[in-house]
């Protein structure tokens, strides 16, 4: 018979292979049982716990007096321009409702600042969507083109409220400040995503070019300047290009145009972050 040792008096042994075998005690059996573990089963739970901890007490922990997160850089273009704008005016669209609206479709009349919604070219080549306020029913919907001509604006589908007269404008009823238009990115942008790496390209090319014709980004927040960011057209008839990130909130983000009457305003997105831990 051989004597018995004790553990501290075995050979040592200073690598686990997954086919070595562990005793353990399994106390959530009917009565505590002696049982085996592989290596390769534990192993796997360890790495498991291991991830799990780093996870909860790290990744998703608030730092410093901002409360900030981690996030998660990805810097893989989106495909095809969030939107482009052919002309702008510094003053919001509104108009009054005429008729009753369908579901995707909104004609108007008593229009001010048409050149503010005329310029806004989305639709099928563009996958950013403005959003049109009902500050009659107190909701909105997307747009996804215009027609001057008829005065009507598609939009995407929506089971609304909306009927003749209401009151319709371009103007963020979240960034207040006149002129900022809301921006929604749902098509693209997830719920998880927390800021944007924005590519912003600007030229006018009018009659008589002015320089210093631009726009502002802001978050989909109240305004508070020290939010900002902003491009112009510096020199008249060439591109000025401006890279930066940018919080989204609620997948949306908050732009203002200066007026400009031949030309271009793009946005494309460079890239996106989301939380670490989602």
């Amino acid at each position: 018979m051989v004597d018995p040792q004790k553990i501290s008096e075995l050979n040592a042994k200073t690598t686990v292979h997954d086919t070595d075998i562990f005793p353990i005690v399994d106390i959530e059996a009917e009565t505590d049982e002696t049982k085996k573990i592989t290596g390769a089963n534990l192993k796997s739970q360890v790495l498991a716990e291991l991830i799990d901890y780093i996870d909860k007490t790290h990744l998703s922990q608030d730092f410093g007096a901002s409360s900030a997160r981690l996030g998660n850089p990805i810097i893989v273009p989106i495909s095809g321009e969030a939107f482009r704008v052919a002309t702008a005016a510094t003053s919001p669209f509104s108009a009054l409702i005429n008729g009753d609206p369908s579901a995707t479709s909104v004609v108007y009349d008593g229009e001010t600042n048409e050149n503010n919604l005329k310029g806004l070219t989305s639709g099928a080549s563009y996958w950013g969507r403005f959003i049109l306020h009902n500050t009659t029913r107190g909701n909105s919907r997307k747009i996804v083109s215009f027609n001057e001509a008829t005065n009507t604006i598609p939009t995407e589908s929506s089971e609304d409220d909306w009927a003749n007269n209401d009151v319709i404008t371009l103007q963020s009823q979240t960034n207040t400040t006149v002129g900022y238009i809301d921006v929604d990115l749902s098509a693209e942008i997830g719920s998880n995503v927390v800021a944007v790496l924005l590519f912003a390209s600007i030229l006018d090319s009018s009659a008589a070019p002015q320089v210093n014709r631009g726009f502002f980004f802001h978050p989909y927040s109240a305004y508070d300047s020290g939010k900002r960011f902003w491009t112009f057209a510096a020199l008249a008839s060439e591109a000025t290009t401006a890279q930066f990130w940018l919080p989204v909130i609620s997948q949306k983000i908050t732009v203002w145009f200066r007026e400009m009457t031949n030309g271009y305003l793009i946005l494309t997105v460079a890239g996106y972050m989301e939380y670490a831990d989602t």
